[in-house]
């Protein structure tokens, strides 16, 4: 013990043994991380945005929860009123509930589909068709506005960290989303405060939904099916990359493999046999066209995953294709 404590050999392991071994004994840099500060940053992160999806679930049901009692008001108006004499008040009474159910029971299969439990979703619903007052009324949508303003702030945080990562176009790095490509300091401080700048939110959105990645259903070339976490961004290569990690012992063991995307193949077959399965009908396909493997194939849930996908695959591709084009260069940071 005498002997570590005089050499100093024990801080040395674990406070980057390496970057001193060549510095005459002088100590590594204050920021390098150890194996403990990661988890626990790797834990923190992933507290954040179980909280965020919370967050999101709380407001969807919220705003079901508004919808729902908005159609229960409307239909009973329209019930009152096709008693009376003004017939044409009626038909627009009836109109106007019919849209509202419409509304609500899109809510409501938007909660579904966010993994909202089918009997919670149920019991507020329950409760918020029986209000009848204004004041109930006044409750439930102050109570919904601010469960939408905080899953914002949350989702706008985790937003922040995604676009900070090396992988995904923050505004700073020049390609283009916050404007023209103007990479002056004006252009920067004016674009700091606001997520996006310039372009439609919701494909901002989508971005980052391909940078932080999710599961696929993948076929390979001998018909084999493997489910694999995919993520699409733009390397600090300036090339649009196709990440895939598949985890083998109980997710012990991560294997990643990479690959260069040139194109997008949004018409692609259908698999055989896969429309025997629950939602057969409904599944869609799209290939990546790649450098070095040729095409590799997906399977999306709906009409609507196969969208997020092909449509950000292509707008990451025409970013990379204009900054080409304008002989731009793709700045990036590098993260600890």
């Amino acid at each position: 013990m005498q002997y570590f404590n005089s050499q100093n050999t024990i801080n040395t392991l674990f406070n980057g043994g390496r970057a001193s071994a060549g510095n005459g004994g002088i100590p590594a840099a204050a920021g390098t991380k150890t194996v403990g500060r990661w988890l626990k940053e790797r834990k923190e992160k992933k507290k954040e945005e179980t909280r965020a999806h919370n967050a999101q679930l709380h407001a969807t049901v919220s705003v079901a929860a508004v919808a729902a009692a908005v159609a229960a008001i409307a239909a009973a108006t329209a019930s009152s009123s096709a008693a009376g004499r003004n017939e044409q008040l009626a038909k627009t009474d009836m109109a106007v509930a019919s849209a509202a159910t419409l509304v609500a029971a899109q809510c409501v299969e938007a909660a579904e589909a966010m993994g909202v439990e089918r009997d919670h979703l149920a019991s507020v619903v329950s409760s918020a068709v029986n209000v009848r007052s204004h004041d109930d009324i006044t409750t439930l949508t102050a109570a919904a506005a601010t469960a939408l303003r905080g899953a914002a702030t949350l989702k706008a945080r985790a937003l922040k960290d995604v676009l900070n990562v090396a992988a995904v176009i923050p505004t700073e790095r020049g390609l283009g989303i916050c404007g023209a490509g103007n990479n002056n300091g004006n252009h920067n401080r004016n674009c700091s405060g606001e997520v996006v700048c310039g372009e439609n939110f919701l494909g901002a959105c989508n971005l980052e939904f391909l940078a932080r990645g999710s599961e696929l259903l993948k076929r390979t070339r001998k018909g084999d099916l493997h489910w694999k976490i995919v993520s699409v961004y733009i390397h600090r290569s300036g090339q649009v990359m196709l990440k895939m990690k598949s985890r083998h012992v109980a997710g012990t063991i991560t294997k990643k493999k990479k690959n260069v995307v040139v194109d997008v193949c949004k018409d692609m077959a259908a698999w055989p046999g896969r429309h025997l399965f629950d939602g057969g009908d409904e599944r869609r396909y799209f290939g990546l066209k790649t450098a070095t493997r040729g095409i590799i194939e997906f399977e999306c849930k709906n009409q609507r995953e196969h969208d997020i996908w092909t449509d950000g695959i292509s707008k990451l591709l025409s970013i990379v294709s204009q900054r080409k084009r304008g002989g731009g260069h793709f700045r990036t940071k590098t993260i600890a």
